[in-house]
């Protein structure tokens, strides 16, 4: 087992190159300048190359890219443009967390609703609760979360006057439950869909119909037998949706207002921040490596049919 870990964790080397060069390329080659955006009038020439010359922007390309990621391998991701007090390390400490709080939150009442209401879906005989499990499964899947996040501010901010409409005073205050609410509801369909599917597959198998005959109570034979083993497609579900709401979204936190590191890697873009928008990218891109390697280990532990395939 450790050993394909380190296996998985030296695959993600060059998958990391990858993206530092694609991002680095794209963030460079694009015509324009730094300088260029957020005045109204034209930045003088002699300023310009002062600038440059202050950040290396007049070195050549590949020394740039190689003083960057010689820095960026150090933990340095050098100073923002945009912001030129802070480094791209002050940034991601200060706008990470929030996106992490608001992510896992999400992550939980997604999971915490969503596998009860799958399982319900699955067991219940009457056809209309099934009916309305689903349509709200597919109502979460299709609604894009700039739409519901609007939805939800006008109904409950603009319309009921009972939530904020925007800003963020913390995880435990009325600020955080209509991006938590707008965040979990695709997590949450996903997981009510992929569940429901999963424990209709396991019920029928003959080691739920063994349980049964022993005599088993069947709330133990729904969470232990049949549970368990349905478990194993959600936890790709969750890991694909955790790498997704754990760094932000885009849409929800500008919309929102939500400081966090999602609206702050829009507003990098905006101004061509280049340190920020790769040094954001790169966190992105080790979280979702991260999750799935929890997402393989988690097959390891859940599958039996997994460790003997390791095994052999």
């Amino acid at each position: 087992m450790l050993a394909y870990i380190a296996k998985r964790i030296l695959a993600a080397v060059p998958t990391l190159l990858l993206v530092y060069t694609m991002v680095f390329l794209i963030a460079h080659v694009t015509p324009g300048s730094p300088w260029d955006v957020g005045s109204n009038r034209p930045m003088e020439p002699s300023v310009k190359e002062a600038l440059d010359a202050k950040f290396q922007l007049d070195q050549p390309l590949y020394v740039q890219y190689v003083d960057y990621l010689s820095g960026a391998l150090q933990g340095d991701f050098g100073p923002s443009y945009r912001d030129q007090s802070r480094s791209v390390a002050d940034i991601i400490t200060t706008f990470l967390p929030v996106s992490l709080k608001l992510g896992a939150a999400a992550l939980l009442l997604a999971i915490i609703i969503g596998l009860p209401l799958g399982t319900l879906a699955a067991l219940t005989t009457h056809r209309y609760i099934d009916m309305a499990i689903r349509m709200l499964s597919t109502l979460g899947t299709s609604m894009p979360t700039y739409v519901v996040t609007s939805v939800l501010i006008v109904t409950f901010s603009v319309g009921l006057g009972w939530l904020p409409t925007f800003g963020f005073k913390g995880i435990f205050s009325a600020s955080a439950i209509i991006p938590v609410l707008s965040l979990a509801l695709a997590p949450m369909a996903a997981i009510i869909r992929y569940f429901r599917t999963s424990m209709r597959e396991v019920m029928h198998m003959d080691f739920v119909q063994t349980a049964r005959a022993k005599g088993i109570r069947p709330i133990h034979v729904i969470v232990r037998h049949m549970g368990r083993n349905a478990l194993i497609p959600i936890v790709t579900v969750v890991g694909a949706y955790a790498s997704y709401v754990l760094v932000g979204s885009f849409f929800v936190e500008s919309i929102a207002g939500i400081p966090g590191f999602g609206r702050y890697f829009v507003l990098a873009v905006s101004a061509r921040d280049y340190p920020v928008i790769i040094g954001t990218t790169l966190v992105y891109a080790v979280f979702v490596i991260v999750f799935n390697l929890i997402v393989d280990v988690s097959y390891f532990l859940l599958d039996p049919r997994v460790r003997v395939d390791q095994a052999g």
